[in-house]
């Protein structure tokens, strides 16, 4: 008794793999994500500073515990988030998801503010971290669109079509009837 030479099928592993991703993508560059979620980042704490340097310092009292907050926010939940929503949404074509979902990330900064647990004033200012942090980044994600590109999907012409077989007469060259 022989065993059978095994055969290859048309839906293996690979080709199915192949399937799946067959739908475009969207595909952000460094410098896009530096654009979307760095320079945002930046912005805000470069508010927070011009915060706590206003004469409005005495009555609102330091804010220098604000900057190392929003800094580890933009870190901790930032990044993370940031790099998850670019990977959630990469088959997404539509930046607008992608810039509302930076805006959901900036608000969470807000939370992480609350997080902190910090007395005073601090906790009051969870919508003046988080909407101006949501704002920055919904503006950042929309600044790096020209730094996106949508990557097709490389349709594999051999894999898709069968081989015809070949009707002709051998001698001839002409249609066999």
């Amino acid at each position: 008794m022989t065993t059978p030479v095994p055969q290859k099928y048309k839906h293996s592993r690979p080709s199915r793999q192949r399937e799946k991703s067959a739908l475009p993508r969207l595909s952000m560059s460094v410098f896009g994500l530096i654009v979307a979620w760095l320079v945002p980042n930046m912005v805000m704490a470069v508010v927070v500073l011009v915060l706590n340097m206003l004469p409005v310092r005495e009555q609102v009292g330091d804010l220098t515990p604000l900057l190392t907050i929003v800094g580890l926010a933009g870190l901790i939940i930032g990044l993370p988030l940031a790099l998850l929503i670019n990977r959630v949404f990469r088959h997404q074509l539509n930046h607008s998801v992608h810039v509302l979902g930076y805006a959901l990330i900036g608000l969470l900064y807000g939370l992480a503010v609350l997080l902190a647990e910090t007395g005073g004033l601090v906790p009051l200012l969870i919508p003046l971290v988080g909407f101006p942090a949501a704002i920055l980044l919904a503006l950042g994600r929309l600044a790096a669109i020209p730094l996106t590109r949508v990557i097709e999907p490389e349709i594999d012409v051999e894999a898709e079509t069968e081989p015809v077989a070949d009707t002709r007469d051998k001698d001839t060259q002409r249609p066999s009837m």
